[in-house]
Formats: C-alpha cells, sequence, structure tokens
C-alpha cells in the first residue's frame, strides 16, 4: 500500500503540473475517496491547491471530509471565497460541522464570511451547541414523512427529498406540528401497498436523544439497539437532524481514546499522535508526572517511619517492589473492568454493593491462590528468606489483593457521583492509593509478629 501511494503520489503530481485532466478525472472515479485522501494529503502544499481548483466541487467537498486538518486549514486559508461557498453547499452538513471544529477561530470566520445567509445561520446554529453534544454532531439532511401521507405520497417525498439527504434507508414520521411520532423503513414502504396510510404501519416506538444531551448517549442507543440512526430532538420533540451510524463509528473511536489517555495518566490530545506537537504531548503528560512524583512522599514518608523494623527483619525490603506492583496490578484490574461495566452493561451506583460483593469473592479466591504460590515460592527457593517472612509477604498479598480490588472497583463509581469521567479514577489515583495501603499493612503485619 505505500508504495503504490508512493507511486501515485508522483503520477498525481505529474498529471496536475501537465494539467492531464482526463487522468486525473479518471483517478478520481477510478480510486475510493478515502484512499484517494491518504495520496492528496502526501503532496504538497501548492499542488493541493491546484488540484482543488481542477477537480469537481462534488469531489472536492468528499474529499475535504477525508484530508487531514493541517490540508483542510491550507485550503481554508488559501481558496477565495466563491470557491469555499461551492465546496461547502457540497458537504453533508454533519462533515461541514466536523470541519468547522476542527479550524483556528480566524478561518472559521472566513468560511462565515463566504457562505450564504442561509448556510451562515445553519453554520452557527451547529456552533451553539456544546462541544461532544448530540446537537453538535447531528446531521440536518434526513427525511421526514407525515404521519397521514399513503405510500404512495411518501414515496414523492422520499424522491425529492432523498437527493440531499444522507441516508434513507430509515425515514422520520412527523404529525401536522413536525413533531416526532414514529419511524418507518425503506423497505417497509417499498413491500407495503401504495393506498397504505405511513401511520399504520410505522414503528411507534422510536429511540431518539435531545441536542443537549451527550454524544456517548447516542451511541449507547445505536449500539444497544442495533439501529442504523437515530433522530436528534429539541424539547418540543421536533426533529433537528439525525446522527448516523458513521458519526457514531467516530465517536466511538475518539471517546476510547480519551479513556485510554485519561488511564494512563495523561490529559487527552486533541489531534492524533503523529499530528501532535511535541509541546502539546509533553503538557498533556506532565501534569499527572508532577502529582504522581509528589504522591510518591507518602510512601517514601511510610517506608521511613518503618526502617526499625527494616533493621530487625532487612531482608523485607526485597518484598517492597512485589507488593507495590501487585497491588498496583490488582487495582487496574478491578478498575478496568468496572469502567467498562459503566460503559458497555449500564452499571451505575445503584450497583454498588453488587460490585463489592463481586470483588470480595474474586478478590478472596485470587488472595488465597496467590497466599499460596508465593508462600511456596519463597520458602522453596529463598531458604536464607525463611518461612517466617514467607507467611508475612504472602499474608500482606492476601490483605492487599483484596484491599486494592475493592478500592478500583469503588474508584470509578465515586467518579459518577462527583460527576467526573470514571477513566480519571482509574491507573494514577488508584496506583497511588493502593501502593500506600500496601505498606502500611505490609508493616503493621510486621510489627505485629515482631512482637511476637
Amino acid at each position: 500500500m505505500e508504495e503504490n501511494t508512493v507511486v501515485n503520489v508522483e503520477l498525481l503530481t505529474s498529471w496536475i503540473k501537465n494539467k492531464e485532466y482526463k487522468k486525473i478525472r479518471h483517478f478520481f472515479d477510478e480510486t475510493n475517496i478515502v484512499d484517494a485522501a491518504l495520496i492528496v494529503d502526501e503532496l504538497g502544499s501548492e499542488v493541493i491547491l491546484h488540484l482543488f481548483k481542477i477537480i469537481r466541487k462534488d469531489v472536492g467537498a468528499d474529499l475535504l471530509s477525508y484530508l487531514s486538518s493541517d490540508t483542510i486549514e491550507h485550503l481554508t486559508n488559501n481558496l477565495n471565497p466563491e470557491h469555499i461557498q461551492s465546496l461547502m453547499e457540497e458537504l453533508y452538513s454533519d462533515d461541514l460541522n466536523e470541519i468547522l471544529n476542527e479550524l483556528p477561530d480566524e478561518l472559521v470566520t472566513k468560511v462565515l464570511q463566504a457562505a450564504t445567509p442561509e448556510l451562515r445561520k445553519q453554520i452557527n446554529e451547529f456552533l451553539s451547541y456544546e462541544e461532544n453534544s448530540c446537537g453538535s454532531i447531528m446531521s440536518v439532511d434526513f427525511v421526514t414523512i407525515k404521519h397521514t401521507n399513503t405510500i404512495a405520497q411518501a414515496m414523492k417525498t422520499i424522491r425529492r427529498q432523498g437527493k440531499l439527504a444522507e441516508t434513507i434507508n430509515v425515514c422520520y414520521v412527523v404529525d401536522d406540528l413536525k413533531k416526532l411520532v414514529g419511524s418507518i423503513s425503506l423497505k417497509d414502504i417499498l413491500f407495503a401497498k401504495e393506498e397504505h396510510i405511513i401511520e399504520e404501519i410505522m414503528e411507534h416506538d422510536i429511540h431518539y436523544v435531545y441536542t443537549h444531551d451527550d454524544q456517548e448517549e447516542a451511541a449507547k442507543i445505536i449500539s444497544k439497539y442495533d439501529i442504523t440512526s437515530i433522530p436528534v430532538i429539541d424539547s418540543t420533540k421536533t426533529v433537528l437532524g439525525i446522527i448516523t451510524v458513521d458519526d457514531i463509528l467516530d465517536v466511538v473511536e475518539e471517546e476510547a481514546t480519551e479513556d485510554i489517555h485519561k488511564m494512563g495518566a495523561m490529559t487527552p490530545l486533541d489531534g492524533s499522535y503523529v499530528e501532535s506537537s511535541t509541546k502539546s504531548i509533553i503538557m498533556s503528560r506532565m501534569p499527572w508526572l508532577l502529582v504522581l512524583m509528589i504522591s510518591a512522599t507518602f510512601t517514601g514518608s511510610i517506608i521511613s517511619s518503618n526502617q526499625e523494623i527494616l533493621v530487625l527483619l532487612p531482608s523485607l525490603a526485597i518484598f517492597i517492589p512485589m507488593l507495590m506492583d501487585t497491588a498496583g496490578n490488582a487495582g487496574s484490574q478491578a478498575s478496568a473492568m468496572v469502567i467498562r461495566g459503566l460503559v458497555v452493561d449500564d452499571m451505575g451506583v445503584k450497583d454498588f454493593v453488587k460490585i463489592l460483593i463481586k470483588e470480595t469473592q474474586v478478590s478472596f479466591l485470587l488472595g488465597i491462590v496467590l497466599f499460596i504460590i508465593n508462600t511456596l515460592r519463597i520458602g522453596l527457593f529463598m531458604p536464607n528468606v525463611g518461612w517466617g517472612i514467607a507467611i508475612i509477604v504472602s499474608l500482606t498479598i492476601f490483605i492487599t489483593i483484596l484491599l486494592a480490588n475493592l478500592v478500583g472497583g469503588a474508584l470509578p463509581l465515586l467518579a459518577l457521583v462527583l460527576k467526573q469521567d470514571p477513566a480519571s479514577m482509574a491507573a494514577p489515583l488508584i496506583t497511588t492509593l493502593v501502593d500506600a495501603l500496601s505498606l502500611m499493612t505490609y508493616f503493621l503485619i510486621a510489627s505485629y509478629f515482631l512482637r511476637l
């Protein structure tokens, strides 16, 4: 693929410079638009600018939806207002909105100035929605049918509206006041008799989201009910737009990336890793690194305050790293499973007791297995340490596993109560807490055995 891309970049550059328009048109007719965008992104800035002056506006609009943010910014900054306007008129509304969200404010202003009054009004409405809300990602290109229409009338409406619609697989049914009352699939319309009334065969039980709902809500509903689109309504139940499954795939990728960053103790990046600057990557990682470095003071103080025990039993120090690692891993495992449950299984604060019971059961069985294996490991393979130390270390592991799993299971739920992202309560906080708990448990058990 990479070799073909290099060849195509060279060929395309040559065709553009030599004004071989027939070959350029054939290239875009025969190449998937996503693959074409990857190739165009590799062209020089001036070559791309020249290309957009050659290709048809509809091809340019399709291409624009898949180009990198840097390329889009360059085009917006250098194309004349008339060209920008013609491209915007060919774009689906959700694609236009996504592009605008990636542009700097001064270029958004340029786009608004180039837009027609009607399109400017639409853009301003999109920009007024909160970021990551359903309203901010919806498309206004959809088909609505009146509930009193016959099948024959509905077909005429689809033919009229469907040319500009993003999808016609599902049409949304409205009453005389344009309020959402149901939905009907194109398949049902095609196989129904022409004289049938839409209201008689439409789906009345319809799922929808509000403009102010978080985009994750739309993703959950589309995934749960296995549907390809969902209507977006306002407080009066008027249909304002739709969210399609292709937009939801972008949302899922974006949310997953954000959660991975947070679980890795980083501030989420706005762009991809490759496109992000070194400075932005440093700034995303620095805050948590500083917090975790400072929080290590607690574990250091616990060790320093128990130096007498370490003097009496120096071999205890050997197992401190292993105990802290085991505790951190156990807490992270519990946290990851609970966070996944919150996202996929609709778990919530109401399941707090269930989670504690489940984690207690899991911890008890895991602790017993690790206790037995670790005791035998130390006793048999580290005879100079002795069975006494083996019991102290293994008992600490048993208790630490229990505490770490309970903390790992409870922290994401605490985040929900505090209206924070559960992922932000994952690895960083859990590691710090359970490290401290494991050391405190270790030295308490050791001091108890010393008294004996």
